[in-house]
């Protein structure tokens, strides 16, 4: 059996662990790479089953994305033969997941910089302190949101226009 065929099949496990009804998009691109997007309602129930069931238990990073109306929050899990991304999105009005913390221990400080970067609150953290940004960084602002440009941002949090 190829790894292609490999990891489709702990995709089609993984789906039928959290319920065909909650996931929204699978695939399988390449090698060493699968990608399933999820009801952001069943990440927790979704991290627990590929780090107890798949081996995914090392989290590489966190990554985001403004889409515009959502937010697309990808948790990047690796093994030997496999690059697990696990996404969810999430309302641009809304932009709140439930944190991992409790069931990956080195989702704590990923979680943080997403709440900073793109202002997606991880509900549940033990504590979402800043972590990239100053203490005094204006509040709302959050630098990898499309609607800022450096001029923008140079001006809201100095005050300063570029010259």
């Amino acid at each position: 059996m190829s790894i292609i065929e490999e990891n489709q099949k702990t995709v089609d496990r993984f789906t039928e662990a959290i319920g065909k009804e909650n996931v929204l998009e699978t695939k399988v691109p390449k090698q060493r790479r699968a990608i399933v997007l999820i009801k952001k309602e069943k990440l927790r129930d979704a991290v627990t089953y590929i780090k107890e069931n798949e081996g995914l238990f090392h989290l590489a990073t966190i990554s985001g994305v403004d889409l515009g109306e959502e937010r697309e929050i990808v948790y990047h899990f690796d093994k030997k033969d496999l690059i697990f991304n696990l996404k969810v999105r999430v309302p641009a009005d809304k932009p709140v997941v439930p944190s991992i913390t409790d069931i990956i221990n080195g989702a704590t400080l990923y979680e943080r910089e997403i709440n900073d970067l793109l202002g997606v609150y991880p509900e549940g953290h033990p504590n979402p302190k800043r972590l990239n940004l100053s203490e005094d960084w204006p509040q709302g602002v959050h630098p990898l949101l499309k609607k800022w440009d450096l001029k923008g941002l140079r001006k809201v949090v100095d005050g300063a226009e570029w010259t």
